[in-house]
């Protein structure tokens, strides 16, 4: 056989061996244990998900106690010794609760929105980022009617897990913008009733949730 022909047959031989080659690999991949990359198995990779969901859940309920003024629920997301810095206020959470209570318990109307929600768990603590924008209808101090005020920034949260359940242990808010009031084109007692969000007791949210968990 020739030095040529014997070339021919090997590089054919080895054509041949490469699908087969590729097929035990795919194979053998799809054999080896889930999770086995990243060092974790299922039950692990299922508590982080459940985690992550548990804290976002907890900090929409943290915007959803400011807009509705609803002082139980938003003292209930932070454990008892929760630190607080935002602005110029540096302390216990529970004093930043009251402080902030004192605030959003006399404004026409909020709403704030939370986006970009980026969590990291590790076992029983997690470490989250969030971006708010928040709307606030108050009178203005002149007496001279009402005004609209806008803000941005973040909220930088510490939490840790315990019996199950997740809370804020350490709370950093970042104020990135404070827009200049703007006069207030309608007043709110002229927006039409039934219409629009109201204050806890009040708002459809806390009627139509009872009714849901009664059902």
């Amino acid at each position: 056989m020739s030095m040529e022909e014997r070339n021919r047959r090997g590089t054919l031989a080895a054509m041949l061996a490469l699908p087969i080659g590729m097929a035990a690999a795919a194979e053998a991949s799809a054999a080896a244990p889930r999770g086995k990359a990243s060092g974790m198995d299922m039950a692990q990779r299922l508590d982080i998900i459940e985690s992550k969901q548990a804290i976002t859940e907890l900090l929409y309920s943290y915007a959803r106690a400011n807009d509705r003024a609803d002082e139980a629920l938003l003292r209930s997301l932070f454990w008892p010794e929760s630190t607080h810095k935002h602005g110029k206020f540096e302390g216990k959470s529970s004093d930043f609760v009251g402080f902030a209570f004192k605030i959003v318990s006399t404004l026409k109307y909020a709403c704030h929105h939370i986006t970009n929600v980026s969590v990291e768990v590790k076992g029983d603590k997690a470490f989250s980022e969030c971006y708010y924008f928040a709307q606030h209808r108050r009178d203005r101090k002149d007496g001279g009617g009402e005004e609209d005020v806008f803000f941005q920034g973040r909220y930088l949260d510490d939490l840790e897990r315990r019996n199950g359940v997740w809370k804020i242990i350490r709370r950093r808010g970042l104020s990135d913008y404070t827009s200049p009031p703007e006069p207030a084109q309608t007043p709110y007692a002229d927006w039409p009733a039934g219409q629009h969000s109201e204050k806890y007791p009040s708002d459809d949210y806390y009627k139509m949730r009872q009714q849901f968990l009664g059902s």
